[in-house]
């Protein structure tokens, strides 16, 4: 999760629609960490094409305040709208001659919002509402 909204409460059984500012929670840059020297830019171009074409490239840091406005839901209750990033991350040895140095290289990719009510009995599973109801609900 990257971002997340206060509380709003939608009353009426049919349910309506609710003003959410998001704020931000985590920022998540892709990046090549190791404990020696490593060439960032060979590591990460390898760990990018084996992740795929939807993966965020170096510098570039997840989606920040393009959610904020008007959300709509069905039903009443306790609501809280999110912004989330999938993190995507693999562990590497670099080789230079007689040298190896081990590290992570990580990444973001499928940006998504959505909205999660609080008060609802058995909410989804899902790593990400697990998160909203721990730092929102």
């Amino acid at each position: 999760m990257t971002e997340v909204s206060d509380v709003t409460r939608v009353n009426g059984s049919g349910g309506g629609t609710f003003p959410a500012q998001l704020r931000p929670v985590r920022e998540v840059t892709p990046a090549v960490e190791a404990a020696g020297a490593v060439d960032e830019a060979r590591i990460f171009a390898e760990f990018a094409k084996r992740v795929g074409p939807d993966a965020a490239q170096i510098g570039e840091t997840s989606p920040s305040g393009e959610t904020n406005g008007q959300f709509t839901v069905d039903g009443a209750g306790a609501m809280v709208a999110f912004e989330s990033v999938r993190r995507v991350e693999a562990s590497f040895t670099y080789r230079c001659g007689a040298e190896a140095t081990s590290g992570v290289a990580r990444s973001w990719e499928q940006s998504r919002t959505g909205i999660m009510q609080c008060d609802a009995k058995k909410p989804r599973t899902e790593d990400v509402v697990l998160e909203v109801k721990a730092l929102a609900c």
